[in-house]
């Protein structure tokens, strides 16, 4: 807590330099009768990255939870929570005095965001919540619904968040997605999943069939082949399939898990991302020459059965089911997929075992991977709110206080970072864009003796304990939780592939919306989807791709380039 305490004594010093916000949009001023004694103890909360208010404020929001299901606290002391009264929310009224009281809460992903969506055509929107994208940002910002947070960040906001902001580099800083006009309008929640994509197999029916990790596309195609073909379970029955594919095939690098962008990167082609050509023009990706190679490949493995022919009209249910029934036993996914249902079924009903793989790789022999965005979401605060500042400090708490808090108060918290069900309010943690990296080799350095545990955050304390007891299990012969394989496989295992086998990395040109964008882009992306399934399911011919960018251009995508490049050069 030495940083902490450091910066709890400096902004005790510099109290009340941040008068306390009501009122913006004619409310009732919550201080009103107060005595000067009582409206000062307000005032110091106010100002204190992490002060503790007087009484419980409490907060309307709205809740984004992880898609994993409640049943990964049945039989834990927390089988009980909610998501008001949680690890997290009891945590933050103890150190601040808050309470979430949610508007709405939902899965995600497409359930939460349109809810989001509901509240703002209503112009009814929780007094903080989470946004996942930028789109949505600017819809709150042009309607006039959120604060500005200028002021609040620039005196409030601890070191770690703005060394973590810092951290991306000039012109990459997560704080330039959120500033409108001069005023940051939000507080960006950081990109935490950055990483390459791996070819995760069943290293069990690898070893049943004697087979070497793939690494090339022509090595891939064969380990494939002997997946459907060769008995891999060892069963005497003909009922395995090659690999299974999201029926968007790519996009959303590396968050689309089952998506094969990979295949697609290490034929030269960048898809679904705007790009620099040779003459440093920004071009789209998905109509560039460089897209045929791939798609006639996969219209062959398609022919051949070496991606699943049902792939257009799966799931991700259907595809999660075929994985944990071990009928399929390769999938394309980012460093944290043990997370994925469909691999901690197999491991606690099938003694399955998983090995991601650097495959399939480029002409260097590395994975061709693509770069994040910087941010990965945004926390606003409706205009008018009484506390706006309560926001930084939540976001505070989570990002620096809670991970540096050994107390019996953050026991919970930690006891509950690998169970990774309920998520802190406001869905928003701050760190360099590198930090699982630098977690997991934080933890390694003390499993193997080169660091103490006393130097581990507490978040990195809770992953050296799952690995630890998920260690401790295998040596015994045992089963361990499901919750410890995951952190394992994903922390100990995973990551560090990723850092002995960087990728390289192709940063996108352009990340953010165009005026045209808003009333074509949906158009012309489902436009692009429906002619790669068709030409990689056989409908149509790859000469119609040419077709299919002629049309894609003429239907708004001309237009578009150009607005990239005009906001590129402005």
């Amino acid at each position: 807590m030495k940083k902490i305490t450091k910066l709890l004594a400096l902004v005790s010093a510099a109290a009340l330099l941040l008068p306390m916000v009501s009122c913006s949009s004619g409310e009732e001023d919550f201080t009103a009768g107060m005595t000067d004694e009582e409206k000062a103890a307000w005032e110091a909360a106010a100002n204190d990255p992490y002060g503790k208010y007087p009484e419980l404020v409490t907060y309307t929001t709205g809740y984004n939870l992880t898609n994993q299901g409640s049943d990964v606290l049945a039989g834990t002391p927390y089988e009980d929570d909610t998501t008001e009264n949680n690890a997290y929310t009891r945590y933050l009224k103890e150190v601040l005095n808050v309470q979430n009281e949610n508007a709405f809460e939902a899965v995600s992903g497409a359930d939460y965001d349109q809810k989001v969506s509901m509240a703002i055509a209503s112009q009814n929107i929780p007094d903080i919540m989470h946004v996942s994208n930028y789109e949505t940002l600017v819809d709150l910002v042009e309607s006039d619904l959120i604060e500005d947070m200028t002021d609040i960040y620039e005196n409030l906001a601890c070191d770690t968040v703005k060394e973590a902001y810092a951290s991306y580099g000039e012109g990459n800083s997560p704080l330039d997605a959120a500033t409108f006009d001069g005023k940051l309008m939000a507080i960006p929640k950081t990109q935490l999943s950055d990483g390459q994509d791996f070819l995760w197999l069943r290293k069990d029916w690898l070893d049943n069939l004697k087979l070497e990790e793939p690494s090339t596309l022509e090595e891939m195609e064969a380990v494939l082949k002997a997946f459907i073909e060769d008995d891999p379970d060892g069963n005497g029955k003909d009922d395995t399939m090659g690999m299974v594919v999201h029926s968007e095939v790519y996009g959303d690098y590396p968050n689309n898990t089952f998506a094969i962008d990979n295949v697609f990167t290490a034929l030269g082609a960048y898809p679904n991302i705007w790009i620099t050509d040779d003459d440093g023009k920004a071009v789209y990706g998905s109509i560039q020459e460089e897209m045929k190679a791939p798609l006639e490949l996969l219209n062959r493995w398609f022919n051949e059965g070496i991606i699943d022919k049902e792939f257009a009209t799966r799931t991700n249910d259907d595809i999660v089911g075929l994985i944990s029934s071990g009928k399929c036993g390769a999938y394309i996914g980012p460093w944290w997929s043990p997370f994925n249902q469909a691999q901690t079924s197999t491991y606690a009903s099938d003694d399955a075992e998983w090995v991601n793989v650097s495959c399939p790789v480029g002409d260097d022999g590395k994975i061709n991977a693509i770069s994040t965005k910087s941010y990965a979401g945004f926390v606003v605060v409706r205009k008018g709110y009484e506390h706006p500042e309560l926001a930084m400090k939540i976001v505070n708490v989570n990002s620096e206080y809670s991970k540096q808090d050994k107390s019996d108060a953050a026991k919970e918290i930690k006891e509950n970072q690998t169970l990774a069900y309920f998520n802190w309010p406001l869905y928003c943690e701050v760190q360099p864009g590198n930090n699982a990296e630098l977690m997991t080799q934080h933890v390694a350095d003390v499993m193997d003796g080169k660091a103490d545990e006393s130097t581990l955050t507490t978040e990195e304390q809770s992953y050296y304990e799952s690995a630890q007891r998920f260690l401790e299990a295998e040596e015994a012969g045992e089963k361990a939780d499901s919750a410890d394989y995951s952190q394992y496989m994903s922390r100990m295992v995973s990551i560090f592939k990723m850092i002995e086998e960087p990728a390289n990395f192709l940063v996108p040109s352009f990340f953010e919306t165009t005026d045209s964008m808003g009333s074509r882009w949906s158009s012309l992306e489902k436009m692009e989807m429906e002619t790669v399934l068709k030409i990689i399911t056989g409908e149509k011919d790859i000469s119609e791709f040419d077709s299919f960018v002629e049309q894609w251009k003429s239907a708004g995508g001309d237009r578009i380039t150009e607005e990239v490049n005009e906001a590129i050069a402005e």
